[in-house]
């Protein structure tokens, strides 16, 4: 429902918003009007009933990135805004920030066109992402002949094409500088969309990418990563002191990702994998060490601090536990590890809550300095909301759904009706980031309906989650057609329609009780629609109809 004023005064004594006729969640984000459920607990903006707001912001993000973004014409370089800027303005869409990011955000867009060309079989979304790629590869990448070879470059100056300057710590015009974490973060994303299209070029630059990698990994300490967090790439100096830091899940994921496909130097990958994960378990993740919690590092445009912690790298942590077929395979002690990153990030970074939701702030320190906004962030809410969903999944936690739910529907009031998406609350400066409102943001949506298909929009057809990559799919009136990278894939549904039949490879699957082998499972929800699972063996190409 829509606050009534008199509801509003009501339920204002106390709050952290506005109450003076205002009815916005928080004076941060005076985008919508604030809407409850019956209890007086926090709903997505967009018709809420129907369970589409997640949608609507999926749906305004990418038809802003694919039709409003626009040339830059500041510098004259005729290249789409998110080629060589962060950061857009509000009111002319043009480059605002001193820095690019590109090999996370762009690495984060892969994850993002995955799930939603899935989910929605919109294939320009493929293009916009394909033109990232490809300029990274041509403009960002590092020559052949130097130590840490072939492999992005983190960041560029502002609006510059070329990539490779402007790293933070060393002086804007030091050429060469690399963050070693977003190596295996774009690395990831390569492999992923290689299998996505076909093209070799991404998986030669995902090889690439574990080689330099797996060639340069060192046992680490609770002093030391597995790899230094900036370096020269050129000569593999490690720049500014910088032993500790970065996201180093992310070379984790590149190297399962690599094993997984059974290319390079597989053997290589899984020493590199095991070693470096056997670092954030013993490091990071376990009590008795100097480095507990410590996840430090990750953002370009940081200084070298340790004490700097952030909430992105334990929640790729568990993402990468919760997204393993079997999370104990990955983590022994997996529920109460991920367990207690929801919990330490919440209680380190949570504002709010907010109507019964928890925002989550980016970054700080000790002594409460840090980034971004009282209001929280896009993208870091909704990535906590999608690790609860998936934490869910798995463990049946029902505070861990309602946490979710409520997280995921806050997240959607950064995003306005014109497909313009802050990543922060109106008290921070330079709002509108490419990664935080858009990448990083709406990726979040898809993992967590893929955990709980009930999040979905109901009276809908929609492919949430797969256990490959979907090379292609086309969605018609009672009828799905779809196929995958891998065989012996399983699929997550919710759809309008009782399936008369599931084929993989023209051979017709038999509805079960599990998906221990080939077949269906089909759970009815309310409304007529149902939740649909499959697994379909060896066939990768599969009707529902």
């Amino acid at each position: 429902m829509k606050l009534t004023f008199a509801r509003l005064m009501i339920l204002c004594t106390g709050a952290s918003y506005l109450c003076m006729g205002q009815n916005y969640v928080n004076s941060q984000l005076p985008w919508h009007d604030v809407v409850l459920d019956g209890n007086g607990k926090l709903l997505a903006w967009y018709n809420a009933g129907r369970n589409q707001g997640y949608d609507k912001v999926l749906r305004l993000g990418w038809d802003f990135l694919e039709h409003q973004v626009p040339k830059d014409t500041r510098h004259g370089t005729g290249l789409k805004i998110y080629l060589i800027n962060s950061v857009f303005d509000a009111t002319t869409l043009q480059g605002a920030n001193w820095q690019g990011n590109p090999a996370s955000t762009f690495g984060q867009f892969v994850d993002a066109v995955v799930g939603w060309y899935a989910y929605s079989g919109d294939e320009e979304s493929i293009r916009v992402v394909h033109e990232m790629l490809d300029h990274q590869l041509e403009h960002g990448t590092t020559p052949a002949d130097w130590e840490w070879a072939g492999v992005p470059f983190a960041t560029n100056c502002d609006d510059q094409v070329e990539y490779g300057r402007c790293l933070r710590g060393v002086p804007k015009e030091f050429y060469g500088g690399i963050e070693t974490d977003k190596v295996g973060e774009l690395g990831i994303g390569y492999a992923l969309f290689y299998e996505l299209t076909g093209e070799r070029k991404y998986l030669d630059a995902a090889i690439r990418c574990g080689e330099a990698l797996a060639k340069h990994i060192r046992a680490g300490d609770a002093e030391h990563t597995p790899w230094p967090f900036r370096v020269y790439a050129k000569t593999g100096e490690v720049l500014n002191g910088e032993e500790y830091g970065g996201m180093i899940v992310a070379p984790v994921r590149l190297f399962s990702e690599l094993i997984r496909l059974n290319t390079g130097n597989a053997a290589k990958y899984l020493a590199s994998r095991d070693l470096a994960w056997k670092w954030v378990l013993e490091y990071p993740l376990n009590s008795g060490s100097r480095a507990w919690n410590k996840w430090s590092g990750y953002f370009e445009d940081v200084p070298k601090d340790t004490d700097n912690v952030n909430q992105a790298s334990p929640t790729m942590a568990a993402f990468y536990i919760l997204s393993s077929p079997d999370p104990a395979v990955v983590d022994r002690q997996w529920s109460s590890h991920v367990g207690h990153m929801i919990d330490w990030v919440r209680q380190r970074f949570g504002r709010g809550p907010y109507f019964g939701a928890w925002a989550i702030d980016e970054q700080g320190t000790p002594d409460g300095r840090g980034c971004c906004s009282r209001a929280g962030l896009a993208s870091d809410t909704s990535r906590w909301g999608a690790i609860n969903a998936l934490y869910c999944e798995k463990t049946g936690d029902s505070q861990a759904r309602e946490d979710a739910f409520r997280s995921l529907n806050y997240a959607t009031y950064f995003a306005a009706s014109d497909g313009k998406i802050a990543c922060c609350g109106l008290d921070y400066a330079d709002s509108y980031w490419f990664d935080d409102g858009y990448a990083d943001h709406i990726r979040n949506y898809l993992w967590a309906m893929g955990a709980v298909p009930t999040f979905a929009p109901s009276g809908e057809n929609h492919l949430l989650r797969s256990s490959s990559v979907v090379t292609k799919i086309a969605y018609q009136t009672h009828k799905i057609v779809y196929r995958t990278f891998a065989g012996d894939a399983t699929e997550a549904f919710r759809i309008n329609f009782k399936p008369a039949y599931v084929t993989a490879g023209g051979t017709e699957l038999s509805e079960h009780s599990d998906l221990r082998g080939p077949g269906y499972t089909l759970q009815s929800l309310p409304g007529g629609d149902y939740v649909l699972r499959i697994r379909h063996g060896d066939a990768r190409d599969v009707e529902v109809f």
